[in-house]
């Protein structure tokens, strides 16, 4: 089971580059509007994507996100009726383990990468144009979230690095897509980080107030090295120097909510989804915040519709899948991890799922529990899964000195997953245990790295 660092896809997989408007000139003609009407619409949900890094604030749009805003899955634009767009386009033609460690070491059980990211008002550098395009197909492959689309954005990131390298958001992108690859694809732990940094530091060489490149060092210092405090002072620069990213106040909440600072998340959860409301991933891990800051009921109703309304998008169903387990609702619980794994096509996550059915079936809860363990002790002793893991598993079960023990082995081995340890409600059986606390104050500290 690979750490997550986000849970989400982002942008139509059925879009083709034919498809994509490429300024605000183009956007205001398929909407038969003035530049100055649809710049305001984007306040109101209208999804447009930006390019970090250029001197000017060049945006893009994908067709079947526009089409299906104007169809009602966004805000009306200043209470304007929509069938007047409308006829304008129609002739343009795990179980809380599994879920934990998808989650651990990354922007919280969370998180998305998903960008509208405003350039730094002192950005100065503008890509020409064939850059430009390699860096829009960059991005929307990069949005979509899989494996594949993942290495094809990689590559394209390096073309349009290769083609101008005073291109700063196209480092930005690059290191976006190494801790992407730690997610989805086969691409290490350590080499994600090391790559991602070396990224994020190129684009800062050529712009130092480029805000996404800061969020991705605040990325790799929170959760590759835990170094909490740089982290998160990173974090607050990247929303110091674009407060319109919606990407950095997303990733600086999950940080803050790893942190147990769930007031504070919340908030800058708030002003990512205030600076990109369509963004379907920001708008699942608020749920899931919600969940964690006490507000359960609430965070389950939006998971619940955004389930219903997007069955295809595994993220709420990974969410609900680690509420329901925290809840005792194990039934709940194993039907909607099975539908993350299978969203996701992960064999071991099937695994782990199939052994939870299995034990409840024969049983019940105490059954699943400790289908869970034995699951856990498998992939451990097969070179797979986490100490980190197992201890959950462990400690769910109700086994503390074994669930202690391979925490102690996850702190050891600099087991990434440990960033959770703070909130995981998996290890709720060994709070207030002095070995635990002990761990809970080292994880995010210097000391420990």
């Amino acid at each position: 089971m690979r750490a997550n660092t986000g849970m989400a896809v982002g942008g139509n997989g059925n879009a083709r580059a034919s498809e994509r408007l490429r300024s605000w000139k183009e956007i205001a003609a398929f909407f038969g509007a003035d530049e100055r009407t649809v710049r305001r619409w984007e306040r109101r949900g209208l999804p447009v994507h930006r390019i970090p890094g250029g001197a000017r604030a060049t945006v893009y749009a994908d067709v079947p996100e526009l089409k299906a805003w104007m169809q009602g899955r966004g805000p009306a634009p200043d209470g304007a009726d929509r069938t007047a767009p409308r006829k304008i386009a129609a002739g343009r033609g795990l179980l809380l383990v599994a879920m934990l460690v998808l989650a651990a070491g990354s922007v919280g059980f969370l998180a998305s990468f998903r960008g509208n990211e405003t350039p730094p008002a002192a950005a100065s550098h503008e890509p020409p144009p064939p850059v430009r395009d390699l860096y829009l197909e960059a991005t929307y492959e990069f949005e979509r979230r899989t494996a594949a689309s993942l290495e094809r954005a990689r590559l394209l990131y390096g073309q349009a690095i290769a083609a101008d390298p005073t291109f700063a958001g196209a480092y930005v992108g690059l290191a976006n897509s190494y801790l992407l690859l730690r997610e989805f694809g086969t691409m290490a732990d350590d080499e994600a980080y090391r790559r991602a940094r070396d990224a994020a530091e190129r684009a800062l060489a050529l712009d130092p107030n480029l805000a996404g490149a800061h969020a991705a060092l605040a990325f790799v210092d929170f959760y590759g090295t835990q170094d909490w405090p740089l982290g998160l002072r990173r974090f607050a620069r990247a929303v110091q120097l674009d407060p319109g990213s919606a990407r950095a106040h997303h990733w600086y909440a999950t940080a803050l909510l790893h942190a147990g600072r769930f007031d504070r998340a919340l908030a800058e959860i708030d002003e990512a989804v205030g600076h990109d409301p369509s963004s379907r991933s920001i708008r699942a891990d608020r749920a899931l915040i919600l969940f964690f800051a006490g507000r359960a009921e609430e965070g389950v109703a939006e998971l619940r519709a955004m389930a219903a309304s997007e069955p295809e998008f595994a993220s709420p169903h990974a969410h609900l899948a680690l509420i329901h387990l925290a809840q005792n609702r194990f039934e709940d619980h194993l039907r909607e991890a099975r539908a993350a794994a299978e969203l996701r096509r992960d064999p071991e996550d099937l695994a782990l799922v199939a052994r939870g059915e299995q034990g409840l079936a024969a049983g019940g809860p105490e059954g699943m529990l400790r289908a869970l363990v034995a699951e856990q002790l498998r992939l451990r002793r097969s070179g797979r899964g986490s100490d980190y893991a197992l201890a959950a598993a462990y400690a769910r079960a109700g086994e503390k000195e074994l669930a202690l023990r391979a925490l102690e082995a996850a702190r050891a081995g600099r087991d990434p997953r440990l960033v959770a340890l703070r909130v995981d409600p998996m290890l709720r059986s060994l709070r207030g245990d002095p070995r635990f606390e002990a761990m809970v104050r080292r994880v995010g500290t210097r000391a420990e790295r």
